[in-house]
């Protein structure tokens, strides 16, 4: 199978980043490798990533990185996905952030940008206004967050990994719209077997939420989405996103987002 080679000098006119900032449906690439590196941070959507000959799911605050040399190529089954993709010039990245990258890294592994992070990222994204050098001391503020959150993976996976199969599946497949619209809360508790009081101790002890909380996530993601790649109408959304009323919608919009969904709509940004 070939796999092409995308260079920094044909890429980067002799910058430090390569930065986009855009909704994808499809991969225009292949399968295919680097002489620089890169990482991809989910903002809205999820798409399946296939490095090294391993298939990972990506999700909202799920990011991958990839060093040089390691061949991937992303698949986009679940529709439009929006992503902040920053190819890093070998030199910068080896002058200022190989220290921190540990002895043991495995490209195919997924990451996760805290909450707290991941808002001010999207909140400077909406509001995209730069000043001479000031776009790439936010992309290098990324970077190297990024690259410190490889260092604490051990740490994170096993947390991760004590999420029971159950639990992982029921919040897996509340994504689904027929399940997170109407009635979702019932619809959690049906899909998990359990007691909603039982689902309610599991959910806040191994994501410290509750169930409304992971269905008010999942609803927004899906209206960012909506918002991104569609004309549709806020009102239109709210109801489609599993709201009973467009005020408690944009309510919980700007709750979970820092905007509402008008302005967040208006101030959309891509840059290539």
């Amino acid at each position: 199978m070939e796999i092409n080679t995308a260079r920094e000098l044909q890429l980067f006119n002799g910058k430090n980043f390569h930065v986009f900032i855009y909704n994808k449906v499809e991969s225009i690439s292949g399968l295919h490798q680097h002489d620089y590196y890169e990482f991809t941070i989910v903002l809205t959507g999820r798409y399946f990533q296939e490095i090294n000959g391993k298939r990972v799911l990506l999700e909202r605050g799920d990011f991958v990185f990839i060093p040089l040399g390691s061949h991937h190529q992303s698949l986009y089954e679940f529709g439009a996905t929006r992503i902040l993709n920053v190819g890093v010039s070998k030199r910068f990245f080896e002058t200022h952030y190989s220290p921190l990258v540990p002895f043991c890294f495995v490209a195919s592994q997924v990451y996760h940008v805290k909450n707290e992070f991941l808002t001010w990222i999207e909140t400077v994204i909406a509001s995209l206004n730069f000043r001479d050098n000031e776009f790439d001391e936010f992309i290098e503020t990324v970077t190297f967050y990024v690259v410190n959150r490889l260092r604490h993976y051990r740490e994170e996976q096993l947390e991760t990994d004590d999420v029971p199969p159950w639990l992982r599946t029921t919040v897996e497949r509340m994504h689904d719209k027929l399940r997170f619209g109407e009635n979702a809360l019932e619809n959690m508790v049906a899909l998990s077997g359990k007691s909603q009081e039982y689902l309610t101790r599991a959910t806040q002890r191994y994501y410290q939420k509750t169930p409304v909380q992971i269905i008010n996530e999942i609803r927004i993601n899906f209206a960012k989405k909506q918002l991104e790649i569609t004309n549709y109408s806020v009102t239109d959304i709210a109801y489609e996103s599993g709201y009973s009323s467009p005020s408690l919608f944009i309510k919980t919009f700007k709750k979970l987002t820092s905007f509402t969904p008008n302005s967040y709509r208006k101030n959309l940004t891509v840059i290539n």
